[in-house]
């Protein structure tokens, strides 16, 4: 009998890390899933025998604030746990192992497997998970809160199926070539678009919209936009008003205060303007503490470990308060100022900036010479949301960073050899 090399022919592995991440919510459980990619990198490297290095701009700008963060812990070891040292740290690692992860599997497997496909069937999987949490309780519809609503709805993968949205609406390989079929086809956009709203995330709803973005805009500069891709969504959007009115409604005042929520110039003298501007809050404590700081940490930050003290309102996140500050801010940007200084917030702009520049350099290139558009419009979407949400949120250095969303940048990165660039012309010119 010959014998079958399941992770060789078939990736197994990704499909696994892609829930397995999502289901392990301690600390603990985190460090696990990095170790269990690491792995699984390891594999990879050793099945190929080489490190790749090509196509790596971002992950190596992602060790320059790792190396910056320990080395301004080492400065400060005497005033930190090493555990929040040693947590911070691997917040960093996260990233860089999940990238890596993607662009060697890229490199080793090629488009040897579909992995839009793959990634379309574990966002409606995910999906029908999230909407059978409802269908066993579907009495939390008509809760008025959406912090209500979230305390029993714990939505996975969200980031996997906005992703999975772009794909079913953009991606005509998607629509012609998978055997999923008209019924198919559209009971995946709404399995998707339904999971999708209940999450109840102005930023993943943000990010839908900027990654639309490089599909949508030249269509609409040629004024052949078709308008049945817009009524997907005002359909579901009335549907869901009319489902549960009280939640939609705190959804959009949640949209008005955005931008209010994450000012840092309010008068925090009572409780009740803390909880309604978190955010803001979060921001002012950061500030204060960083004007606190000598002009070198100004500069290089107060490395990993550091906390921002934001009192008895940590819990607010989740945080006792007998850990004496938060380690994870909302605004990643502000929690890289902390940690590595003016220079850390530089970096780690650049982790974004790097990305969107090469991919713009790749689209031109591609245009010239008549090459695949898609990826690298992808990936410019995913670029820009991530650059401008992590003002909101705190990007891709997370405590909780999504697999799929780090697999698919490394993935996309890297650039194929010339050869099978050629190849891919030639087979062009013959279709």
């Amino acid at each position: 009998m010959k014998k079958i090399k399941f992770i060789g022919n078939i990736p197994i592995a990704f499909i696994l890390l892609s829930f397995a991440g999502v289901f392990l919510v301690s600390e603990s459980a985190n460090r696990m899933l990095l170790f269990i990619t690491s792995a699984y990198f390891l594999y990879l490297v050793i099945s190929i025998n080489k490190i790749v290095v090509k196509d790596i701009e971002v992950i190596g700008v992602l060790f320059m604030i790792l190396i910056l963060g320990i080395f301004m812990s080492l400065v400060h070891m005497n005033d930190y746990s090493l555990r929040n040292i040693v947590r911070d740290i691997f917040y960093v690692l996260n990233p860089i192992v999940f990238i890596w992860t993607g662009v060697t599997f890229r490199y080793k497997y090629g488009d040897r497997f579909d992995i839009f496909k793959i990634i379309v069937y574990i966002a409606v999987i995910s999906s029908i998970i999230n909407l059978l949490q409802i269908a066993k309780e579907p009495r939390i519809l008509q809760v008025s809160s959406i912090y209500v609503f979230r305390n029993y709805i714990e939505i996975i993968n969200a980031y996997t199926i906005l992703i999975a949205i772009v794909l079913l609406f953009t991606n005509d390989h998607i629509k012609n070539e998978c055997n999923f079929g008209t019924f198919k086809l559209n009971l995946f956009r709404i399995l998707c678009i339904a999971s999708f709203i209940i999450d109840f995330s102005r930023t993943n709803y943000i990010c839908l919209f900027i990654i639309l973005c490089p599909f949508v805009l030249p269509v609409i500069r040629k004024n052949i936009f078709k308008l049945r891709k817009i009524i997907y969504v005002l359909v579901f959007v009335v549907l869901a008003t009319i489902i549960m009115p009280d939640l939609m409604e705190t959804l959009f005042n949640k949209m008005i205060r955005s931008i209010s929520e994450v000012n840092a110039s309010v008068n925090w003298g009572t409780s009740r303007a803390i909880v309604d501007n978190w955010r803001g809050y979060e921001i002012y404590k950061a500030q204060n503490l960083y004007f606190s700081g000598n002009w070198f940490e100004q500069l290089f930050g107060f490395g990993f470990g550091k906390l921002i003290p934001v009192g008895i309102f940590s819990e607010l996140v989740g945080v006792d308060t007998s850990e004496g500050g938060i380690t994870i801010l909302h605004n990643g940007y502000y929690m890289m100022l902390i940690k590595c200084g003016i220079v850390g917030v530089i970096l780690y702009a650049s982790v974004y900036l790097v990305g969107i520049r090469k991919i713009i350099i790749r689209i031109k290139n591609n245009k010239k010479n008549n090459l695949n558009l898609y990826e690298p419009k992808l990936l410019l979407g995913i670029f820009i949301a991530f650059l401008l949400s992590t003002y909101v949120t705190t990007g891709i250095i997370h405590n909780k960073t999504d697999f799929i969303a780090c697999f698919l940048i490394g993935y996309l990165s890297y650039l194929p050899s010339k050869k099978s660039c050629e190849k891919q012309v030639r087979n062009k010119k013959i279709s």
